[in-house]
């Protein structure tokens, strides 16, 4: 897949009207010499703008992943890709916490550890003991009896 083409899918499956109007105009709000590239500091004020903050390495990676061939800055399209792909991770975040909260008896952020170890073997993909045990190590690795499941997401993610 060609990057137009991987732009045009990515923006207009997971992009609604207002967002891509909302994407369009910051591009051309930071883009400040109008050269429909943006530089590294850009690039920073932008992402900060629109909610994704990055260390100086990670931003310094990212730019260097994006920046075009010619080694003028980065063009809307592959800024487009690096949103949707934030995108994607976020709903995929947000789905792994309602997932969760399903089974958060309580509604507390915490599941009890042996509640969960039962979910695993009885729904879904029925987890053998052995496997489920295995799963509950990464779960709940000091054995506490319950775990918060926004880290279990986070760990999930990584």
């Amino acid at each position: 897949m060609t990057i137009l083409k991987s732009v045009i899918y990515y923006r207009y499956r997971l992009f609604s009207d207002a967002e891509d109007k909302k994407y369009r105009e910051n591009f051309q709000l930071f883009d400040r010499d109008s050269d429909e590239r943006i530089n590294f500091t850009e690039l920073q004020e932008l992402l900060t703008s629109i909610g994704y903050v990055y260390d100086e390495q990670e931003l310094s990676e990212l730019y260097k992943e994006l920046e075009d061939s010619e080694g003028q800055g980065i063009r809307s399209d592959a800024l487009f890709i690096l949103v949707s792909k934030k995108k994607r991770e976020q709903d995929r975040e947000e789905q792994l916490i309602e997932a969760f909260k399903s089974v958060d008896l309580e509604n507390t952020g915490y599941i009890q550890s042996e509640y969960f170890k039962e979910l695993l073997m009885t729904l879904g993909y029925r987890f053998t003991e052995d496997e489920a045990d295995e799963y509950m190590k990464f779960i709940d690795p000091k054995n506490e009896g319950k775990f918060l499941y926004i880290d279990i997401v986070k760990k999930i993610l990584k």
